[in-house]
């Protein structure tokens, strides 16, 4: 089938099958596209994935004629080159917000934690302590903790939080007065510090044999091992004590001449501690800052220096605006909205608004919220089908009887009223139902937000599918009116109405039935 045929057929019926060849065809141009531009294989791959998004949510909008690969490499392009000015403005705003979170910093703050962090730290029950170490004190990402812990993401980031929640308590009960945040900051920023650059080349290459040495060598041992495992406040007296560990071992050896050299070295190694220092405060302010000052600095800009920085500067303000214009709609109009928004992150939100969406229509707002609709359903699919496939396992091999059922088997826990959206297909012995069915026709959503611009989600254990709501619904009330009628078919929406399962405005109804049944009236 060529582009054409492939792409109309996904728009009439949802077929995944016709989308991922489209994808299979042309995924290497528009990695490649967004390669060129953005020098960041991770960055060319959330380009291409938003670029296929773009097109399953124009393709029933190209018109007809129209190259795919022409078009594709056009949107790569423009996507590839905002997701580049994007990246470049996220920088510099994160520089001027550290540059910012520093100047705010309370030294004294910190100062009065410092004593106490380590015997804070080992208060903790085990799993939280080892959480905290391997966060702030070895720089883990969450998945990292989760994977060393034996839990997900979700379940590392609340283990972290309530570590930090207990470390406060311990603070607090000594009289020190921090808040959570600021003390997950400060732990960033300070918990740990790099050591003098050659310490450990000096360490490794000191002779500690003998019995002269063997008594110095446990000391030092210890030093060292405590030391590294908090903060290092004293550089030097680190440097005076390795080096005198170092000179008593040394002696017994005749070799004087090292332990002097690493001496004469000590002023140097502090400075470049302190420069470590300085690199570390930044780089933890980034992460620190950044979520707490992008915001205010996108409502407040500072002036644009050039033409460039006033569009893009303009552009920031423009998704604000439709950022802030939708989570208002979604307040006054309830019904835009489905339990599985609460699952969007940010990211998610703006990834909406920075797809060009407009806001000056009825029609413009609910092809909007049926993006945001279809993000969030999206997010949704995955973790129904995760816990359908976690019950179906503690339950040899049986479904469940309705969706509620599978709310123990969800990590972490998610709302009630997200199932109650969905109802089962099947049920009994999932050996009695043909792995077709198994695969992506166990269950389905009730119905949709928007019938004319929704897609109809039905999945199983291992799939799912995506068919076109309007069609969906057409296509059951044309097999209702058929069954009433001995077998014709309804060609009107007065006939139709009646027996659609979803209601729907009746332009929206007449202008489908046209389309439908266009092919059979120019045949005639």
């Amino acid at each position: 089938m060529s582009d054409a045929e492939l792409l109309q057929r996904y728009a009439q019926d949802g077929t995944n099958d016709a989308f991922a060849s489209l994808i299979g065809r042309h995924l290497n141009l528009v990695y490649s596209v967004a390669r060129r531009h953005v020098h960041s294989a991770a960055l060319a791959e959330d380009v291409a994935q938003s670029v296929f998004t773009e097109l399953a949510c124009s393709a029933r909008h190209i018109k007809p004629g129209t190259p795919l690969v022409a078009w594709l490499h056009v949107v790569s392009r423009r996507k590839a080159i905002n997701a580049a000015r994007g990246e470049a403005r996220r920088a510099e705003r994160e520089h001027e917000a550290a540059e910012l979170e520093s100047m705010k910093s309370d030294p004294a703050k910190w100062s009065a934690v410092e004593p106490l962090l380590d015997e804070a730290v080992q208060s903790l029950d085990a799993p939280d302590r080892t959480a905290i170490l391997l966060r702030y004190f070895q720089n883990k990402s969450l998945r990292e903790v989760g994977a060393a812990l034996g839990t997900s993401d979700d379940a590392a980031q609340k283990r972290v939080s309530r570590a930090v929640e207990q470390l406060r308590d311990f603070f607090l009960r000594r009289g020190v007065t921090v808040t959570a945040a600021g003390l997950a900051t400060d732990l960033s920023a300070h918990a740990i510090e790099a050591a003098p650059a050659g310490l450990g080349a000096a360490i490794a290459a000191s002779p500690l044999p003998t019995a002269t040495a063997a008594a110095v060598a446990p000391s030092l041992t210890n030093t060292i091992t405590v030391t590294l495992m908090q903060k290092i406040t004293a550089t030097g007296a680190l440097v005076l004590l390795v080096g005198a560990g170092i000179y008593q071992a040394n002696a017994a050896y005749r070799e004087r001449a090292d332990t002097q050299r690493l001496l004469q070295h000590s002023n140097t190694l502090a400075a470049e501690a302190r420069s470590l220092h300085a690199e570390r405060d930044q780089a933890a302010s980034r992460l620190a800052a950044v979520e707490k000052q992008i915001d205010g600095r996108l409502a407040k800009p500072t002036a644009p220096a050039s033409g460039t920085d006033a569009a893009m500067e303009a552009q920031a303000m423009t998704w604000l605006t439709n950022l802030n214009r939708m989570k208002a709609l979604l307040t006054e109009r309830p019904s835009l909205g489905i339990p599985e928004l609460q699952l969007l992150r940010d990211q998610d939100w703006f990834g909406v608004v920075a797809e060009g969406v407009k806001l000056d229509t009825d029609a413009d707002i609910r092809r909007a919220f049926q993006y945001l609709r279809t993000a969030a359903v999206g997010l949704a699919v995955p973790k129904i089908r995760a816990a359908l496939n976690g019950y179906v396992k503690a339950h040899d091999g049986a479904l469940p009887d309705e969706p509620r059922q599978l709310l123990p088997h969800f990590d972490p826990p998610v709302d009630a009223a997200i199932l109650d959206r969905y109802q089962m297909l099947q049920t009994g012995k999932v050996s009695a139902i043909s792995d077709r069915i198994s695969d992506s026709g166990l269950m389905r959503e009730k119905a949709t937000a928007d019938v004319e611009y929704d897609a109809f989600w039905t999945f199983g254990m291992g799939g799912f599918n995506r068919l076109a709501a309007m069609t969906h619904n057409v296509s059951e009330g044309q097999k209702a009116f058929a069954k009433a009628n001995g077998g014709q078919q309804a060609t009107t929406a007065e006939q139709l109405t009646a027996y659609l399962p979803w209601p729907v405005e009746r332009h929206a109804l007449e202008a489908h039935l046209k389309r439908q049944l266009a092919p059979a009236g120019g045949a005639r």
